[in-house]
């Protein structure tokens, strides 16, 4: 009984907890020295825990397993802190630098190569600064890390089926060399006699940075015991000690974050590392134990939307952009903030050619480790864009990217059309005695009066997205398999009605379609495959909902079947606007049969659907991944933020820098954000269009659906705040439509935003006055000023 009790007390005192922090009331007033006044918000109501949750609920065992093992050895002790003393500044060519000979260069760089290990040194001609790709002298550690920190390339390798992985580098498993060298770099073949292991890397010097490549052609695998699991290339480039330099590393962590290059005395413990675009499902199988049965009680972190990091010396002014060319798909982002694991920040790409996972032998319990049987299918090809003396800021960074993005056709200048985002959210299903309840939230007839209403106070550039518009709602409607809408949304106007008003009102109206998930309580005999991971166990998504505690994801060729015989059904009813969901921003390996697909192929399918769909309708992709930017009008919830990981000193709007003036940017709901008055002014700071989430009921008719997370969305209580927010921000996007942003400078709290056409917003996020460029910037306001 006391053990009962402990836990109950514990459960509820981290609810409470949880819910008390999440909760904010904002009050907003006037203020005189503001560019209009900051809009109001609605009060957001109190969430109350569900009066029949179960209090008591067991904690969720873990199914036993083997745990797959990274080659992460203990926190190096670290007695050495006196400074490296490597120049920061070399005023002239050199025949050599610490060991790197001089082996070409170009109008703005020259590079220094050390055969023994292939560490380069670059030297920015015009002032002297360098970047050191190895660590010369490193720290007193262990032998592989001594190793790993003096070697250019990292191989990781698997050992049969042990769940541990390996490292060979430049010196462990005595690799033979054979180094050619050319006009602009080098050639060097690498082979491991042990481990029966070959593989070319290929470096060169271009007018803009340095291109490192290993084409998947030259690795040779001799062994059936020993196989590549991946590589890191270059992992210390532009590292530091401790806080000898200043400056920062880039992680593109949501809107992304600065991790600044300083001494953390050693508290953070462990490294960003995050796979870009996103977790792989398939393959991974993280596991959190949580006193909340049936809940989640954690925010998902922010996903890596762009394959790129950076790292900026601002003492010496040079820095860099990596762009991951090749192999984006299969690579991690790892940033070591000094402190974790060794005295260095060093930040670096990963790229995974094959992992181990935990094959279950039994429907019940039991597992056995698995090597993945095929490698991922990629090149790798990572790209350097170096930066210096003004440009070495992350806006710097920015610009490289946006540069890099239109001179490759990766993202079409298409128009900075503004609109206010308002979506409409139709219809979800509560648990009946017999049967699931329909519960219409916004009728079709309900949303025209709603178009109506706002257009006539004013509001008349409006783009909406129609969410649960279809048979059985949000959930249960999954998939969407024909055009057939929710007849309890229908009673006073058709959807097809709905949709040719809009059209005539200039409302650009999209109808929302999850391409993704597939909901198996509502279609258990459907004859569309589910995916499969790759230990062939079904991927399962824990939604935590009221109605459905799950979904699962449909196999990537069943997406593509629906999609492609739905399409039709689409255009026969005149739908032109559609937005996509779910495909636009996962990506994972899977299993079908007894064949093995990695993240590649799955990337194919989805790509293969956007194309088509771009082609045959207005298109709008949810926050979708890079390598989707081109076939979209629109991003959709683009985060204002990062997610706020403890070793990261500041975010920063890397995404809205480089895309601002190309491509228009909606936010996430302003409706469910803490802060309301702070999340205004970053859409004013980064030229996001506004986004709220409206139902023509209260909110409090979802509290049993699975839709009960919609605390805040009823018309009535918005009507005010969207006006509002529709009138400040247009009047601004008047002034900075379709230019680009050409310099971003931030001090304390004030941040100025400069324009190409002379516009200049400056942003205050203090709660006192500021003076900038003589002006006063009102607490926790903004003004717009032409400097032309």
């Amino acid at each position: 009984m006391k053990t009962v009790k402990l836990k109950t007390a514990v459960k509820l005192i981290a609810f409470l907890v949880i819910v008390i922090g999440g909760i904010y009331f904002i009050v907003t007033g006037d203020d005189p020295e503001i560019a209009g006044n900051l809009p109001n918000t609605p009060a957001v109501p109190e969430v109350t825990p569900d009066d029949d949750a179960d209090s008591e609920g067991e904690e969720t065992e873990a199914e036993e397993a083997q745990v797959i093992q990274e080659p992460v050895p203990e926190q190096v002790a670290v007695d050495d802190k006196a400074p490296e003393n490597r120049a920061k500044i070399i005023a002239e060519t050199q025949e050599e630098i610490d060991g790197h000979r001089f082996l070409t260069a170009n109008e703005q760089y020259e590079m220094y190569v050390k055969e023994e290990n292939l560490s380069v040194i670059i030297r920015e001609k015009a002032t002297g600064a360098v970047l050191y790709s190895t660590i010369d002298e490193p720290v007193q550690s262990n032998e592989e890390w001594t190793n790993v920190m003096q070697s250019s390339i990292v191989m990781e390798y698997l050992v049969g089926t042990n769940i541990v992985i390996y490292r060979a580098d430049m010196y462990s498993g005595n690799p033979e060399k054979q180094v050619r060298y050319n006009d602009d770099g080098f050639e060097a073949s690498i082979f491991y006699p042990e481990l029966e292991i070959a593989f070319e890397v290929n470096v060169r010097l271009t007018d803009s940075g340095m291109v490192a490549e290993i084409p998947k052609a030259s690795i040779q695998e001799g062994s059936d015991r020993y196989k590549v699991s991946g590589f890191y290339v270059y992992p210390f480039l532009g590292y530091s000690k401790l806080g000898d330099r200043e400056g920062y590393m880039f992680i593109p962590d949501g809107s992304g974050a600065l991790i600044h290059l300083k001494d953390n005395d050693g508290k953070y413990k462990q490294p960003y590392s995050k796979m870009v675009y996103g977790d792989n499902v398939g393959i991974d199988d993280p596991y959190v134990l949580s006193l909340f049965s049936g809940m989640d009680p954690f925010n998902d972190p922010e996903n890596i939307l762009a394959p790129v990091f950076g790292m900026v010396q601002t003492d010496s002014q040079i820095g860099y952009l990596g762009i991951i060319e090749e192999g984006q798909y299969s690579a991690k982002i790892e940033a070591y903030p000094s402190g974790a694991i060794l005295p260095y920040n060093w930040i670096t790409s990963k790229f995974i050619y094959r992992q181990v996972y935990n094959q279950p032998t039994s429907q019940d319990s039991g597992t056995m480790v698995v090597r993945q049987r095929n490698s991922n299918d990629f090149d790798i090809r990572l790209r350097y864009e170096f930066v210096s003396r003004d440009e070495a800021t992350y806006f710097g960074l920015a610009e490289k990217y946006r540069s890099y993005l239109l001179n490759n056709d990766l993202v079409t200048k298409t128009g900075d059309e503004f609109n206010v985002r308002v979506d409409m959210f139709g219809s979800d299903v509560e648990k009946g005695l017999l049967f699931n309840k329909t519960v219409p939230m916004t009728t079709f007839g309900q949303a025209s009066a709603i178009f109506h209403d706002l257009q006539g106070s004013g509001v008349e550039e409006i783009l909406s997205i129609y969410k649960g518009w279809q048979s059985d709602g949000y959930y249960g409607g999954l998939p969407i398999r024909s055009f057939k809408p929710e007849a309890a949304l229908g009673r006073e106007m058709s959807l097809p009605g709905l949709l040719e008003e809009s059209e005539a009102n200039n409302i650009d109206l999209y109808l929302y379609h999850d391409a993704l998930r597939i909901n198996l309580e509502e279609q258990g005999n459907t004859r569309y495959k589910v995916m499969k991971k790759m230990n062939k166990r079904t991927y399962t998504e824990d939604v935590y909902g009221k109605v459905y505690s799950s979904l699962h994801y449909l196999n990537p060729k069943s997406s593509a079947d629906i999609m492609e015989s739905l399409k039709q059904d689409y255009l026969d009813n005149e739908v032109a606007n559609i937005a996509l969901a779910g495909i636009a921003n996962e990506l994972f390996s899977y299993s079908e049969g007894s064949r093995e697909y990695d993240r590649i192929t799955t990337k194919r399918y989805y790509e293969a659907i956007v194309s088509d769909y771009d082609n045959s309708f207005r298109l709008l992709l949810e926050q979708p991944f890079s390598y989707l930017w081109n076939d979209t009008d629109a991003i959709i919830d683009l985060p204002a933020k990062s997610s706020d990981y403890v070793f990261t000193d500041e975010d920063i709007p890397f995404i809205a820098l480089t895309l601002k003036g190309i491509v228009p940017m909606y936010s996430e709901y302003v409706n469910f954000q803490a802060n309301q008055v702070e999340f205004f002014l970053q859409l004013v700071e980064q030229g996001l269009n506004p986004s709220f989430l409206i139902t023509y009921e209260d909110p409090s008719e979802l509290l049993y659906t699975n839709s009960s997370h919609i605390y805040s969305s009823k018309y009535e209580l918005y009507q005010e705040t969207i006006a509002d927010y529709y009138t400040a921000l247009k009047e601004i996007h008047e002034q900075t439509k379709d230019v680009l942003i050409v310099n971003y400078e931030r001090s304390g709290g004030v941040t100025k935003v400069t324009y190409e056409n002379g516009t200049i917003v400056y942003v205050n996020y203090q709660e006192n006055d500021a003076v900038i460029d003589g002006r006063t910037i009102g607490a926790l306001s903004y003004k717009v000023v032409q400097d032309r």
